[in-house]
């Protein structure tokens, strides 16, 4: 008898006897543990994005601590006034305050004479100021000098800031905290200045000086008051190129700021 008939007799005895499943260990067999080929699992190379770094508190300055709630101190004599602006520009050029240092090319103080009757206050440098180092000098400059030409000033009597002295990403408008970090400088700049009359362009700076007015529409055509200083709410030049019917109610507010400056109430 051959061996695969041998094992099938005895299978079909190991059957008969109510044995129908039999094991390696019945056998006396020893099974080598079955070892498999470990692949490894590739990783994943997944790109990390850098985070933003903070910006470190040893270069975080304080904000210019300003009361609020006190009226504007008397006038200083003019050359003590330029001196001051000097001074505080020097500052500005290196202020650290807010996350707006990190992206500035350079920051923008104001500019115009230190005794000038109007300071005009916009909300923040765009590109064209950023890299002609003056306010206004975008699309809006021309439209605002013949205005200015229109009441009888020229550019060079004016002066022109901002709500934040350095331009925010991609020319949006400032935020409310570096409105806040900021204030401290310009409104140094109107207590050094003393103006006869302020003239807030566009709803960020007229709610930054006179609180939540609503539509721009309901804060224009008037004479508002802040410390003391006359203030006129109107349109930002820029946004009048946008929507033109708005220019003729540029020129109405401007022609109330040359009857306040004339004395005519």
């Amino acid at each position: 008898m051959d061996t695969r008939s041998a094992l099938l007799s005895t299978l079909r005895y190991w059957r008969a006897c109510g044995i129908d499943r039999l094991t390696g260990e019945a056998w006396g067999w020893q099974h080598p543990p079955l070892k498999l080929p470990v692949t490894p699992v590739p990783r994943l190379s997944v790109p990390i994005v850098p985070e933003v770094a903070p910006v470190p508190p040893s270069v975080i300055d304080e904000p210019v601590p300003v009361s609020l709630d006190r009226l504007l101190t008397s006038p200083l004599p003019l050359d003590e006034r330029v001196a001051l602006l000097a001074e505080r520009a020097g500052r500005v050029a290196g202020c650290q305050a807010c996350a707006l240092s990190l992206t500035r090319r350079k920051a923008l103080y104001g500019g115009g004479p230190a005794d000038a009757p109007v300071v005009w206050i916009i909300d923040a440098p765009g590109e064209a100021e950023e890299s002609k180092g003056m306010a206004l000098a975008g699309d809006g400059r021309e439209l605002f000098e013949g205005m200015l030409r229109g009441l009888g000033l020229g550019r060079q009597e004016v002066y022109v800031t901002h709500l934040v002295k350095c331009r925010p990403p991609a020319d949006r408008a400032p935020r409310g905290d570096e409105i806040r970090l900021c204030q401290g400088y310009w409104i140094e700049e109107l207590e050094t200045i003393r103006p006869r009359a302020i003239v807030a362009l566009g709803k960020v700076v007229v709610e930054t000086l006179l609180g939540d007015v609503g539509r721009l529409t309901k804060a224009r055509g008037q004479v508002h008051v802040w410390r003391g200083i006359p203030v006129i709410a109107t349109y930002h030049p820029t946004y009048c190129l946008r929507a033109p019917l708005s220019k003729r109610a540029l020129w109405e507010d401007l022609l109330l700021l040359k009857k306040r400056l004339d004395g005519v109430e």
